[in-house]
Formats: C-alpha cells, structure tokens, sequence
C-alpha cells in the first residue's frame, strides 16, 4: 500500500500485489488509520494488483463504508479484468471507476 496523494482533493492510495488473507492482515490497520478523519473523496488504484480474495474484497467493502460514514466516496480505478469481473460478480460494481 502507498499513499499517491492525499490532500483536501483527493486521497489515493495505490495496491499492488495480491489482495489475499496474508497481505490484508498486514496493510488493514494501516488503511484504516489513514482512512479516519478523511477530509476528500478516496481513490484506490488497482493498477499492480493480480488478485483480490475474499478478505481483500471485505477490506474495499469496509473502507467503502467507512469513507462513506463520513461523507465521501470510494472509488476503484485501473483494476485488470479478472479483479473488474469479482467486484461485478460481488455487486461492488458501482465502485469501479
């Protein structure tokens, strides 16, 4: 996880890798520390991730909400195909930027 921007425009925060039960346990904490307090929209950029799994999409789904608590959007640009196909199949669609 690597913070891309972060000012009252926007956050972006870029994911690489695998989104699997080994790399959420450790980078979860992390983002939602820098999630709270929020004070722009949030754009999470998929462009190295390979993979997203079950814990992964828990991960995107929890930040969602918790950006929305505090009345901002997420949003997810540059996922490949196969991680665009699980949020479609999740109906976590409407994330996709």
């Amino acid at each position: 996880m690597k913070v891309l921007q972060s000012d009252e425009t926007l956050v972006k925060i870029a994911f690489s890798g695998k989104l699997d039960s080994a790399s959420v346990s450790t980078i979860e904490v992390k983002l939602f520390a820098l999630l709270n307090g929020i004070e722009s929209p949030v754009v999470f950029d998929f462009t190295e991730v390979g993979f997203i799994g079950s814990l992964g999409i828990r991960m995107v789904l929890m930040a969602a909400k918790e950006v929305k608590r505090q009345g901002y959007t997420l949003k997810i640009e540059n996922a490949n195909d196969d991680v665009e196909n699980v949020f479609m199949l999740t109906s976590l669609g409407d994330l996709l930027n």
